[in-house]
């Protein structure tokens, strides 16, 4: 089963968003949070917004990613403020 975990460099946390679920439903989750926190952080307007950073940043490679979103197929990592990073990752877990 897999988890959606988030580690916060500005306030130094980890915690899991959720799971247990399988692949496809932690991947819709990791975006659907990835989204939020864009809107959160005001780097995005809106959903509309972010939902498209965050195709963008999926379908690019490292030459094309953008300054503040990164997406992987396991992770995702938004640069924020002063060097801030929030991070996101599927982990596989028994």
């Amino acid at each position: 089963m897999n988890y959606v975990l988030s580690w916060n460099d500005e306030y130094l946390d980890m915690q899991i968003i959720c799971g247990p679920m399988d692949e496809a439903a932690a991947r819709q989750a990791m975006k659907k949070e990835v989204m939020r926190k864009l809107v959160e952080l005001n780097l995005a307007e809106d959903t509309k917004v972010a939902e498209k950073m965050y195709l963008v940043a999926e379908s690019t490679s490292v030459e094309g990613e953008t300054n503040d979103l990164h997406v992987n197929s396991n992770g995702a990592s938004i640069i924020y403020g002063t060097g801030y990073e929030e991070r996101y990752q599927i982990v596989d877990y028994e």
